[in-house]
């Protein structure tokens, strides 16, 4: 996957160690995306989410990228190819810098990656929401996201799946 096609406004980079000092201040701010999904964020838990993966997944198959504004970082995402299945892209996460929410970016960043995935011939795209984050579950759906059903329960939250067919 060519991340640099993942925007044509923003540079992307794939984000490493150095830097979660940057990852951590631009979480930091959405302290409502963390009321639904706790525990609050912190170095050593985005160092872990670096390197996450799902089974059968290797590294050559995870894209944790930031979208950059000059120098400013403007959005993180967590993006794995051919999960669950090789026609699919699972989003682990996709946050928007807090002051720059509610003008439309979100979205505009969300449906140039979904052109690029498209490109690449990926079929669809899966992610989930934290129950009982109406934001989230607005956002997504805007987007053409349509809950699959299942639900995932972890010890601090519920995580509803969605798909959407490109």
């Amino acid at each position: 996957m060519e991340i640099k096609n993942l925007s044509e406004r923003f540079e992307v980079r794939k984000l490493a160690e150095e830097n979660l000092d940057e990852m951590l201040a631009l979480c930091e701010k959405n302290t409502l995306f963390f009321q639904h999904c706790p525990p609050p964020p912190t170095k050593e838990r985005l160092s872990v989410d670096l390197s996450v993966l799902p089974p059968n997944k290797t590294m050559a198959d995870k894209f944790f990228v930031g979208l950059y504004d000059c120098e400013n970082l403007v959005a993180i995402c967590d993006i794995i190819k051919g999960y669950p299945n090789e026609k699919t892209i699972l989003i682990g996460l996709l946050m928007l810098d807090i002051g720059l929410q509610g003008q439309g970016l979100g979205s505009k960043i969300a449906l140039e990656m979904f052109e690029h995935f498209k490109e690449e011939g990926y079929e669809n795209v899966e992610l989930s929401y934290i129950k009982g984050n109406p934001q989230s579950k607005a956002f997504w759906h805007k987007m053409g996201f349509n809950e699959t059903g299942r639900e995932v329960e972890t010890d601090d939250y519920t995580k509803v799946c969605m798909i959407k067919h490109l």
